[in-house]
């Protein structure tokens, strides 16, 4: 037997609950005042069997525009949406508003109802099914049915549509764990709190240790009985509406909004970076409400990048006013703020990518990251977090319940680069990118070089200072990992350790000492850092120089020919020298350098490659033709034959 999760949507008294008690013969609306308004206020549910071997659970929404928020609640979870138009009145607003939900809820399939058939005869009812399906065109797949609950007449067809929606819908993909948001929280005689909520993934079993999370609220709790519809169950497998019994927890400590899941990674947040599509434009700073499973909160949108014409989506920064419980690939639904509190119309939906992101610093990295996260790479994913969270490194342990690819498939990825050689894996860490380590390690050994300089006399740097020199920028283990590739033997000017020093090779501190003053200094960390080269900041630091001593100095390393300047960065000269020299070998052997062979050639990233490859162009040693390099005038005139 097959189990599905079917809602109801539709403007308020076009007959839902009406439409529901004749398909089912149960009543939905249980509260004492909606027996009175007759119209529906909180969610309803019911059971339907179709046949033997297909049952769903209906539930059955309000559809009054101030109970929006209670219709997303009911409809996080179903599968098909079973969409009720009365034909006397046709699309009303909050038709459009309940479309509008379902469909950025992911539902993509919809069997229309058209009510009221006996009232309103046979020519409004093909009015009112023409004018839906207009609405419903390239939206959702479906299917129209005209019925009157009063008389009976349709209900059949009605139910073989329902049927065929159902059954096409593809079973939900596996899940290791489970996840269940709960709409309703009472007591039990003898038995305790009881919550129901559909389970969207995964799977609950009867003795299951999970975590109740509510708001900032996370509670272990355990499941000492399911039931579906009445019916008590050792397990249950997504999708399905079930009723679970917890232990150790009371109904003032969770009620609508909280999440049950089995995954302990999943935390409250106060932020989310989506992936959304707007159904109405939205400002940069707007004030939204933000519907997250059956929760929601006031929030402030920030657009990190607008619609493009190529179809990538809007993707923005969420800051929530109160926490939810929300992981990656959850739905969402954007309302307008409304001062009554009731929310306004729905301006857009579209699903979370982390649920936890960090401090907002690199834009463009964050985007990069959020891209490859709505692909679902999990390789193209791990490379661009390691490169947003550098020079520290991607921690294992930051992975689970955040994003949408599972955290176990960008672990694997994470070792298939370390691999390749693009990324390194710290000890206690996680990952960081072999280019950012080497960098670092250019500069330990940069600041061991300045410290011979300043300190000749001194048999190298305290390890413990080079750690905390570093550190700061990196985290400890990603230090201890640039300082070691540092120490490799066979590296120019390698790192060497004698206890709890370090110096560099062939530093001598018996020898006589040729270093005076910050000039000397100066010149030795640019020879060290030699092509990675440094920055203006990096040679005050290390020189202890003050920004307007340092043009001075600077200005006399460059009129002694020891150093050049190009893209914010100084290179030793003669380092310089030696890489155009390999060049021209290059040029002359082959007739053509390519940015990969240029990259192999001379082992730098793109900071350095660039500017490098600029000067070769404007001195003459290269002419940029396309993406590649030629022979430039002064290669052509000594080249052989010539």
């Amino acid at each position: 037997m097959r189990r599905f999760v079917l809602g109801t949507a539709g403007h308020v008294d076009h007959g839902k609950t009406t439409l529901v008690h004749a398909l089912t013969g149960i009543d939905t609306d249980r509260l004492p005042e909606e027996k009175r308004r007759g119209i529906t206020i909180e969610l309803g549910f019911a059971h339907w069997a179709l046949d033997d071997e297909t049952h769903a659970s209906i539930v059955d929404v309000p559809g009054h525009r101030r109970l929006v928020h209670t219709m997303i609640a009911g409809a996080a979870g179903i599968e098909v949406v079973l969409l009720v138009v009365a034909a006397d009145e046709g699309v009303m607003p909050q038709t459009r508003e309940h479309v509008d939900a379902c469909e950025l809820l992911g539902i993509r399939r919809a069997v229309v109802a058209v009510t009221k058939l006996d009232k309103a005869g046979a020519e409004l009812a093909e009015l009112a099914a023409m004018e839906i399906a207009e609405l419903l065109a390239s939206r959702f797949a479906i299917e129209v049915v005209a019925c009157s609950a009063r008389t009976g007449e349709g209900l059949a067809p009605l139910t073989a549509a329902v049927k065929r929606a159902l059954l096409a819908t593809p079973p939900p993909p596996p899940a290791l764990h489970a996840q269940l948001a709960v709409d309703r929280s009472f007591s039990v005689k003898g038995a305790g709190t009881v919550v129901t909520g559909t389970l969207v993934r995964g799977r609950l079993e009867v003795g299951q240790t999970i975590v109740a999370i509510d708001g900032d609220r996370r509670l272990e709790t355990s499941v000492r009985g399911l039931h579906v519809h009445d019916r008590a169950v050792e397990s249950a497998e997504a999708p399905s509406r079930l009723a679970v019994n917890l232990a150790r927890v009371t109904v003032a400590e969770i009620g609508r909004g909280a999440l049950l899941t089995s995954d302990p990674a999943v935390l409250g947040t106060r932020a989310l970076d989506v992936a959304l599509r707007l159904v109405v434009p939205v400002k940069h700073g707007a004030s939204l409400e933000v519907y997250v499973g059956t929760a929601r909160s006031p929030a402030r949108i920030r657009i990190l990048r607008a619609a493009s014409e190529d179809g990538a989506p809007v993707l923005a920064r969420l800051s929530l006013a109160q926490p939810l419980a929300a992981a990656g690939d959850d739905r969402i639904v954007l309302r307008a703020s409304s001062a009554r509190g009731a929310g306004g119309h729905v301006v857009g939906g579209g699903r979370i990518l982390d649920a936890r992101p960090g401090p907002l610093r690199k834009r463009p990295a964050r985007v990069a990251s959020l891209d490859a996260l709505a692909a679902g790479d999990p390789q193209a994913t791990v490379r661009a977090l390691a490169a947003e969270v550098a020079p520290r490194a991607l921690a294992g342990a930051t992975l689970g319940g955040r994003f949408p690819v599972p955290p176990a498939a960008l672990a694997r990825a994470a070792e298939k680069l370390v691999e390749k050689g693009e990324l390194v894996r710290t000890k206690a860490e996680g990952w960081v990118p072999r280019a950012t380590v080497l960098e670092l390690a250019a500069t330990a050994r940069a600041l061991v070089g300045a410290h011979h300089q300043a300190h000749p006399l001194e048999r190298g740097l305290a390890l413990a200072t080079l750690r905390q020199k570093l550190g700061p920028r990196c985290g400890s283990g990603v230090a201890e990992e640039a300082i070691r590739i540092a120490s490799r033997k066979g590296a120019d000017g390698a790192l060497v350790a004698e206890g709890e020093l370090v110096r560099l090779t062939g530093f001598d501190p018996d020898a006589p000492s040729q270093a005076k003053g910050p000039l000397d200094v100066a010149r030795r960390a640019l020879d060290a850092a030699a092509l990675k080269g440094m920055t203006e900041h990096q040679l005050a630091e290390v020189t202890g120089t003050a920004a307007r001593e340092l043009k001075t100095l600077l200005g006399r390393v460059v009129k002694e020919g020891h150093a050049i300047s190009l893209g914010g960065l100084w290179f030793d000269e003669r380092a310089v020298a030696t890489l155009r020299a390999r060049v021209e070998a290059e040029l002359q052997g082959r007739g053509v350098l390519t940015i990969a062979a240029f990259k192999e050639l001379s082992g730098l990233g793109r900071r350095q490659a660039i500017p490098l490859l600029e000067m070769f162009d404007r001195e003459g040693t290269t002419r940029r033709v396309g993406d590649d390099r030629m022979p430039g005038p002064r290669v052509a005139a000594v080249a052989p034959g010539t």
